[in-house]
């Protein structure tokens, strides 16, 4: 079976947690944004009560300023199953506002997820941010650690996969699984076989995830692939959702 990219109609946008309800003072939203990208581009396109519309190099956004938390079931779905932040839950509690970016245009995925990442990388700072949670794969990461990661990776011409992907551990499956591929239009990834969820292992799941939507190679059930642990075999196989994933099974 070839993978091949399809955009997905779900919109792309993230949850920004903040510790107060101050508004957003544009200016030092476009100084942040050109000290931090000196050759991107952001212009205003639309400004209403606690709603503002830009574009992000070639992507249209939105901006919503929501004086309550982040609903209560995100929060507590993510912050449980974020596994590089245990404490989440308690750095998030009592958050009093939230800000709402997301897209406005339908540009492919990984573009619109670009584009829009820059923007709120330079949101963080000039807003009391404490967290990002990406809404189409519900990956949660403290505001200053989207930041610096978006940062380097772009720099190095890589996407930031962890910052719009995350990684879950199944232990009764003993597997370490992606969610939020779909929203590129490819299949999740799931690596079977795994007794705990080591940093080792979900680094490489992400490299994996890089590699799928970076590509040209048509991956194919049966080919093999090297990992940190030896070589895996890859295959796909429907879900409950019934969608297919791709899995890579110790060889």
């Amino acid at each position: 079976m070839a993978i091949a990219v399809h955009p997905e109609p779900e919109r792309i946008g993230a949850f920004v947690y903040l510790s107060s309800n101050r508004p957003l003072h544009l200016p030092d939203f476009f100084a942040e944004y050109y000290k931090t990208w000196p050759l991107g581009l952001l212009e205003r396109t639309g400004k209403e009560f606690h709603r503002a519309t830009f574009r992000s190099g070639r992507s249209d956004f939105a901006v919503e300023l929501k004086h309550e938390p982040v609903p209560a079931a995100v929060t507590e779905r993510v912050s449980r199953q974020t596994l590089h932040w245990p404490l989440a839950a308690h750095a998030l509690s009592g958050h009093p506002a939230h800000l709402v970016v997301h897209s406005l245009n339908n540009r492919t995925p990984l573009s619109l997820a670009s584009d829009l990442t820059r923007a709120i990388v330079a949101l963080l700072p000039v807003t009391d941010s404490l967290a990002v949670c990406w809404m189409n794969g519900f990956a949660l990461h403290s505001a200053k650690n989207f930041g610096a990661m978006a940062r380097d990776m772009f720099d190095t011409g890589l996407y930031p996969i962890s910052l719009w992907v995350a990684a879950r551990f199944n232990p009764e499956a003993h597997t370490i699984h992606t969610e939020g591929m779909t929203q590129f239009g490819v299949p999740e990834i799931a690596l079977r076989k795994q007794p705990d969820p080591s940093s080792l292992m979900v680094d490489y799941l992400f490299q994996v995830a890089q590699y799928v939507l970076t590509s040209h190679h048509k991956i194919r059930s049966g080919e093999r692939m090297e990992s940190p642990h030896g070589v895996y075999r890859i295959g796909f196989e429907s879900n409950p959702d019934h969608k297919t994933d791709l899995v890579l099974e110790p060889f």
